[in-house]
């Protein structure tokens, strides 16, 4: 009794999620096609008049016809109304997703020939990927550029209410192939012998570097040495200069000169003054000795 009683609300839940499902699948594809123009424009005429013929009779059983239905009866009705719609909801999911989808295929296209430009911009001696590797990934990459192209062109000359050409399940095949010969390429384990090589020429460079450093640093001694002594020689050349040149008098120091030649001149008279006021005097004196 426990068993059963479980097991038929069990059967009750399942109903009512089944029931649900239907009810808004059918919901949603009216609105759809009636307000998406993008739904509108990915249908013909007769897929849009089978569709919403087959949604309005569904909606009429669902709210009259339904009641005390199981789970079972909701499922199969789902899936015969999908069924109807699905053509055309295939085409909008493939138009929508069409453009990412391109997107993708040439982001590998760019990373391919990134990886194969600089395995060739390097020297044959440092390549340790063999022609036949590089040879089957270059081809890859230009027939799977041709296939978009081409389906690509295909593609844009159908209207939008036919099934696709260029479809996501091929763009997305092709994309993996792609990038798997790719990742394997650059994943590939590197060979001892090449590590040994790239490390032999790592430590030429080095090697290389410390010499040109070392020349670098002589030179600049050298060049410091010359520039002391360029110095040396122009003090030297200067300091002759000074010694040889003759001093001259200022003009102020002649004036100086001038003025006690002026004075003494001057003077000259005083003296003679002098002398004759004390003749008169001497000449007295002696006259008066005779008379004694």
């Amino acid at each position: 009794a426990v068993v059963s009683t479980q097991s038929t609300g069990d059967d009750k839940r399942e109903t009512e999620k089944s029931r649900n499902n239907l009810e808004s699948y059918v919901i949603n594809m009216k609105v759809l096609l009636e307000e998406d123009e993008l739904y509108r424009a990915a249908s013909t005429e007769e897929e849009l008049e089978k569709m919403q013929e087959a949604l309005r009779a569904e909606t009429d059983w669902l709210e009259e016809e339904s009641w005390g239905e199981t789970f079972v009866v909701f499922n199969a009705r789902l899936a015969k109304i999908e069924d109807y719609c699905d053509p055309v909801t295939k085409r909008v999911d493939e138009m929508k997703a069409r453009p990412s989808a391109i997107a993708d295929l040439k982001q590998a296209f760019n990373l391919t020939e990134q990886f194969l430009q600089k395995i060739y911009n390097q020297t044959e001696e440092l390549r340790y990927h063999t022609a036949t590797e590089l040879e089957n990934l270059e081809k890859l990459m230009t027939s799977t550029k041709e296939w978009l192209e081409t389906t690509t062109a295909a593609q844009d000359a159908l209207p939008k209410n036919v099934d696709p050409v260029l479809k996501l399940e091929a763009m997305t095949t092709k994309r993996t192939a792609l990038e798997r010969d790719l990742y394997y390429l650059v994943r590939k384990p590197i060979p001892q012998w090449y590590k040994d090589k790239l490390k032999s020429m790592m430590d030429a460079l080095k090697n290389s570097t410390k010499t040109e450093e070392g020349k670098k640093t002589e030179e600049g001694k050298k060049t410091e040495e010359e520039e002391a002594k360029e110095e040396a020689k122009a003090e030297e050349t200067a300091e002759g200069d000074k010694s040889e040149e003759v001093p001259v008098e200022a003009p102020g120091e002649e004036k100086t000169n001038e003025k006690p030649a002026e004075e003494k001149v001057e003077e000259r008279p005083a003296e003679e003054t002098t002398s004759s006021e004390e003749q008169p005097k001497q000449e007295s004196k002696d006259i008066e000795k005779e008379e004694l």
